[in-house]
């Protein structure tokens, strides 16, 4: 007599469904396949998480490297801000010439400005020095135009 026949004997009484032992055997042996598929499941998981770290990983340095780069860049700007507050350290004026002095002495004592030159020109003519022979600076607009 088969186990699972819709047959029943005759002097046993009919049972409805599957024996419980059976059942606890089915459990059992489903827990322990569920048991090995785990790791497999488990090690796909790693391997998935390692890909995923790798990944993270790379971000991470590469937001490093933005980071550098940004705080690099503040820094720049702040020693520019900084130099753009600053005053100018005032330039010393330069000293006037003699020939410049001479002529501004001249003229505020109400020579005009031509006759202040041609006292300036006796005054380096009637001198023997020996830069009498250089131009002298006023006299710059008095040369001859270059050709070229």
């Amino acid at each position: 007599m088969l186990f699972f026949s819709s047959q029943t004997p005759l002097g046993m009484p009919k049972k409805n469904g599957i024996p419980k032992s059976l059942l606890a055997d089915i459990k059992a042996v489903k827990t322990r396949l569920s048991g090995l598929e785990r790791p497999k499941a488990i090690l796909s998981d790693i391997g998935s998480l390692k890909s995923r770290l790798s990944n993270l990983e790379k971000a991470h340095a590469s937001i490093n490297k933005e980071l550098k780069n940004v705080s690099d860049a503040l820094k720049r700007q702040d020693s520019t801000i900084a130099q753009l507050g600053k005053k100018p350290a005032k330039k010393e004026k330069r000293k006037p010439s003699e020939y410049n002095l001479f002529l501004k002495d001249k003229m505020s004592a109400g020579m005009s400005m031509v006759d202040a030159v041609k006292a300036w020109k006796e005054k380096e003519g009637g001198s023997s020095s020996p830069s009498s022979s250089m131009r002298q600076p006023g006299q710059d607009w008095q040369s001859p135009s270059q050709q070229y």
